[in-house]
């Protein structure tokens, strides 16, 4: 009866896009991958301040949303965002986690990111880890990032003593 159990298991296994990879889940796979190498050419023109390159990334709607505690959405729109590439300083940057979600056209990318960077005319200090959340849309010249967030991950919970 065990072994009659294990190969109805396997049979349904085998047979489960979600466990198999199908031809719908290589494609899905593969976008995942493409949108990965892009996050990584994007990011390396980012730090290269090269204002053409990394405006080739962005979608015309491109804004980035920014929350600082206290005050309402910063939304930076995407000429704003360009100008101010130009006082944007990574010294170093890597991506230690990422996730990717392809539905259909649409991408949505979660991203754990850290860097030592200043940023501004008078250059302030912005380096640490952020979740980066990028929307990268297909239009007809390829993927494009059509919005980012950028926040600080929260602390982790400090433990309680027992009483």
């Amino acid at each position: 009866m065990k072994h009659i159990f294990a190969a109805l298991i396997l049979m349904v296994a085998a047979s489960s896009p979600i466990i198999a990879q199908t031809g719908p889940a290589k494609a899905v796979n593969a976008a995942e991958q493409e949108i990965v190498a892009l996050e990584k050419k994007w990011n390396a023109a980012i730090q290269c301040q090269d204002v053409g390159q990394t405006g080739q990334f962005l979608a015309d709607s491109y804004f980035l949303a920014v929350a600082v505690l206290g005050q309402p959405l910063q939304v930076v729109p995407k000429e704003r965002w360009l100008e101010n590439l130009k006082f944007y300083k990574i010294h170093s940057h890597s991506i230690d986690d990422i996730k990717v979600r392809v539905y259909g056209d649409t991408a949505v990318v979660l991203m754990l990111y850290t860097q030592k960077a200043t940023v501004g005319r008078t250059p302030r200090d912005r380096s640490g880890q952020f979740l980066i959340t990028d929307i990268w849309v297909k239009q007809a010249g390829g993927w494009r990032v059509a919005e980012r967030h950028s926040s600080r991950p929260e602390q982790p919970p400090v433990p309680q003593p027992k009483s």
